[in-house]
């Protein structure tokens, strides 16, 4: 069989298409894996914490085996919300230890200087860790960091 120029092109159309969604479910975090809706507020000593990120990652001694790492950016009044990437609201459910990093925005040549203890930005370290579920009570999430 030999191919000629008169093949349909709409077929290498939608070869395209299925490859292209079949990629897009692999990367998006559509596995399969139920979210829970994780959101909540930072506070450091009592106060806000206004800027920094806040990361989730899979406790395996919990039973956590996801590949997934939901994120999120901590807004100015100490909010913050996690996402799978790209954009899918939420993180898989399960145990998680909980990556929070707060750093100024340092001069070029300064070194990083942290508004939160270092122990928070460690996987190793942290010792926040909680529970994604499927229906979570208000403040569930909520984290109170020390200096």
């Amino acid at each position: 069989m030999r191919f000629t120029s008169r093949r349909p092109g709409w077929y290498l159309a939608a070869l395209l298409a299925a490859g292209a969604a079949f990629a897009a479910a692999a990367c998006s975090g559509a596995s399969g894996e139920k979210l829970g809706p994780v959101a909540g507020k930072i506070t450091v000593d009592g106060k806000p914490l206004t800027t920094g990120s806040v990361s989730l990652r899979p406790d395996a001694a919990q039973g956590n085996k996801t590949q997934h790492q939901p994120n999120g950016a901590i807004d100015a009044e100490g909010n913050y919300e996690l996402f799978v990437p790209p954009a899918k609201r939420g993180a898989p459910l399960g145990w998680y230890k909980v990556v929070v990093t707060a750093y100024d925005n340092p001069m070029p040549n300064k070194p990083l200087k942290s508004f939160i203890s270092m122990k928070y930005s460690d996987e190793k370290t942290t010792p926040l860790k909680f529970e994604v579920i499927e229906n979570p009570e208000p403040g569930r999430y909520d984290l109170k960091l020390t200096r």
